[in-house]
């Protein structure tokens, strides 16, 4: 290929990035580079313009009810540990007479699990993992029925980082207050935003964490959160979402605390305007790109990995209610060992390990070795994918 490599690793970071972003990145640093909100001047207007342009592409995006109500992230993984944060810390958790109970599902990337395992490790919280079949799928039953009147929070990943499938959001976000009055639903995007459509409130979402750089086409370092009626009531003496963060927002404040509105109240310092201008044109890009393509490349590939002696896939065999990540293994070749030769042999880019995902890898049967992952795009061509399969058959042969 004329650039030299064939980048199959999307669900890492997506790449390449429409040529929009790092216009929109660079005409930002030289004509708008100002500290939002620090300041009344052009440069820093223009900048805070910058920053409500990305939170109301956001809002849109996820069909939230006011752009207001989606917070500018570091990324998905800061957006996760706000929330959880949040509620634990916060007026959510405080007070009560039983201990607050957490639900999660098995196919959680760490963000989720490393969070609610260590305050579990302080005493601050129970909590459950709901399971799942070899295919990535829960049992939205079965993830309901662990959810009680202690469970303060119920998380799930709207997809599985390493196996693609798409999870029953919509399921246990009609019926989680059924069993769970007092919870809130976190959901994980990182994986689906810009794949496949999201809607916060017909899916009864309270929480929904979102990766900038990935579906969304943006630069790494952005993501948002969008915090709902629930987990941050208008009514400041409300139990609400707590964030520990202080600091300046550039917006009048009383004094020494923070301010009670959002989004001023979960956003303290100075935002990654640059990101967000970058950010912002590459969602504005979604909609040209042509999510078949992306759809045929996986059909492809779940087909050809299948035809390969030695090959072992995990998942779905399907293109189907899933996102464009396949995990597989070849016989005994240790997944990072297959990813590293793909690399140096072939310049194919792909990822191999665990993933960030150890409770999955466990279900799966491959919790010390890991998998590889090939993780295709719509900027990827045919002939890419039938020269990734040809290299698999050569390792595997």
């Amino acid at each position: 290929m004329s650039r030299g490599f064939i980048y199959l690793d999307n669900a890492a970071t997506s790449w390449p990035k429409p040529p929009s972003v790092a216009a929109a990145m660079t005409d930002f640093l030289a004509t708008k580079a100002g500290n939002p909100g620090r300041g009344g001047h052009y440069l820093a207007n223009a900048a805070a313009e910058t920053i409500e342009q990305a939170r109301t592409r956001l809002a849109s995006l996820v069909h939230a009810d006011t752009p207001q109500r989606m917070i500018l992230t570091h990324g998905c993984t800061d957006s996760i540990n706000i929330a959880i944060q949040g509620i634990v810390r916060g007026g959510l958790c405080r007070g009560r007479s039983d201990k607050p109970h957490v639900v999660a599902s098995a196919v959680e990337h760490n963000a989720v699990l490393r969070t609610i395992h260590a305050y579990s490790c302080e005493g601050l919280i129970d909590f459950d993992i709901a399971r799942c079949g070899s295919d990535g799928l829960i049992d939205p039953d079965e993830f309901l029925s662990l959810c009680n009147s202690r469970t303060v929070l119920a998380c799930l990943s709207h997809a599985s980082n390493v196996l693609g499938t798409i999870e029953p959001v919509e399921q246990v976000g009609s019926q989680l207050r059924e069993h769970a009055p007092g919870a809130l639903f976190l959901v994980d995007a990182a994986q689906t935003a810009g794949h496949v459509p999201i809607d916060v409130q017909a899916w009864s979402i309270d929480l929904l964490a979102l990766a900038g750089h990935k579906g969304l086409l943006g630069p790494t370092g952005t993501g948002g959160l969008y915090v709902g009626p629930r987990a941050f009531p208008d009514e400041p003496t409300a139990p609400r979402l707590h964030c520990e963060r202080r600091g300046g927002t550039g917006k009048i404040a009383p004094g020494l605390f923070m301010p009670e509105d959002l989004p001023d109240a979960l956003e303290a310092g100075t935002m990654n305007a640059v990101g967000f201008a970058g950010l912002a044109a590459g969602i504005d890009a979604i909609p040209t790109l042509d999510h078949e393509k992306e759809k045929r490349h996986v059909a492809r590939l779940v087909e050809g990995l299948g035809q390969i002696p030695g090959v072992v896939r995990y998942g779905l065999m399907t293109a189907e209610n899933r996102t464009p990540s396949i995990a597989f293994n070849i016989a005994d070749l240790p997944a990072r060992e297959l990813a590293a030769r793909l690399d140096e042999e072939f310049r194919i880019c792909i990822r191999g390990g665990v993933h960030c995902a150890p409770v999955l890898h466990e279900t799966i049967g491959t919790g010390q070795r890991g998998a590889a992952r090939v993780s295709p795009s719509a900027f990827n061509e045919d002939a890419e994918i039938d020269q990734f399969l040809e290299a698999i058959a050569a390792i595997a042969g």
